[in-house]
């Protein structure tokens, strides 16, 4: 995803704050920017804002530079605002159906965390309340537990896509699982998005083993079990992206048409079709290392949705604010942009998640603007149905059997 040229206002109504971008690995601990630590130790006030445009055209991306560990905050959005018109689906059942605003103000107000996770705003500007934080399991271990959080959808979906892998694989090793989103979301370095629970940044499976962060290969890569997760996310999650570097894109399409795997729905699944379908595998630099998913959460979603107006009376979150994009040009000081736009340097660090007022050439800063007052959620979210393939693809069990690899070690 391009981001916005310096001056571009940001006008979308709701609850979100800014770009997205899947940076460096995590080494120990999140070292969270102050305003989220702050943040997490209420684990209650979020900010949510406005969220900038998002260009369409993620095939503009290039892999130059794949080959280094990422230095900088990388895009990580792809181009998924909602479900497209024509795959849109109606709204499911909620927990919620039938509550009077009355109820709902009464338990945010005595009982928030009876109202379940919230995925407030969008995954690269919103906020998460009732997190619940994601645990040594069978499936997977995280690298950073203090970023770990998500809603439990997030979690739950998750777990159902390695659980159909250990399944077709028994042996199965964890899966290295990186960040997901602080305990109340929002900005958390070195990210700019995994914001609202819902993005998941998790490791490839590999042959021999693989150390959190090792870029995979045709050579070290567990094609059959990578496959399966990744197919596992799209038939078993309602999944929204996922983010794969093209060079293992086009190891996991040749694997899986070998496998008997339909091509017009691989076709689908990868590229697209233009006008009706938008892919759900795209390509982000950085992401040869690990995954990055991102799922829909129907239930936290539409809960944040309902509950957004008593949130904002009793205080919970806090009201919208608007944004610009601001390209940061050669020997341009934090100071200078500050001057430039007058708004203080400490709040331009806290809007982009930055430690120090350090900063590179050519990035892209989020600079807060006078806020536009309270933006409602907008209409309930459509969702698009999941993409399964056709009925008389290769089952399960006859993936595995067809090529069960090696214990992986």
């Amino acid at each position: 995803m391009r981001a916005s040229g310096t001056t571009r206002t940001l006008a979308l109504a709701g609850w979100a704050l800014g770009l997205a971008g899947c940076g460096a690995p995590s080494r120990g601990p999140l070292a969270a920017p102050e305003s989220a630590r702050a943040r997490d130790a209420t684990a209650l006030s979020a900010t949510v804002g406005e969220e900038p445009t998002s260009p369409a055209a993620d095939d503009d991306l290039t892999s130059a530079a794949d080959d280094a560990e990422p230095t900088e905050a990388l895009d990580d959005s792809g181009d998924a605002a909602g479900a497209s018109e024509t795959e849109a689906a109606g709204p499911r059942p909620h927990p919620l159906d039938g509550w009077t605003e009355a109820q709902i103000a009464d338990a945010v107000a005595r009982d928030l965390p009876s109202l379940g996770s919230m995925s407030l705003g969008s995954p690269n500007a919103g906020a998460l309340l009732n997190g619940v934080q994601a645990q040594p399991s069978p499936y997977y271990e995280p690298v950073s537990p203090s970023g770990a959080w998500g809603t439990q959808e997030t979690l739950d979906f998750l777990a159902a896509a390695l659980r159909k892998v250990h399944a077709q694989y028994p042996g199965s090793p964890p899966l290295a699982l990186g960040d997901i989103s602080g305990r109340a979301g929002g900005p958390s370095h070195p990210h700019l998005s995994h914001q609202s629970g819902r993005d998941v940044d998790i490791g490839y499976f590999y042959v021999n083993g693989g150390r959190w962060y090792a870029r995979a290969t045709a050579q070290n890569l567990d094609l059959p079990r990578t496959w399966a997760f990744v197919r596992a996310l799209i038939t078993e999650t309602d999944v929204d992206l996922i983010l794969i570097d093209h060079s293992i894109q086009r190891l996991l399409e040749d694997y899986a048409r070998k496998q008997g795997e339909d091509a017009g729905w691989l076709s689908g699944v990868f590229r697209g079709q233009p006008g009706s379908l938008r892919p759900i595998i795209r390509h982000a630099p950085g992401h040869a290392t690990h995954i990055h998913v991102r799922f829909f959460n129907p239930i936290a979603q539409e809960t944040a949705r309902r509950c957004h107006a008593s949130l904002l009376a009793a205080r919970r979150i806090q009201p919208a604010q608007s944004y610009i994009t601001h390209t940061v040009k050669k020997n341009e000081t934090l100071g200078m942009i500050s001057r430039k736009y007058g708004v203080p340097v400490p709040r331009l660090r806290a809007a982009n998640g930055l430690k120090s007022s350090l900063i590179r050439a050519k990035s892209k800063l989020r600079v807060p603007v006078a806020s536009r007052g309270s933006a409602g959620p907008g209409p309930r979210q459509r969702l698009p149905p999941r993409r399964l393939p056709p009925p008389d693809g290769p089952s399960a069990s006859g993936q595995a059997s067809a090529a069960q690899p090696a214990p992986t070690r």
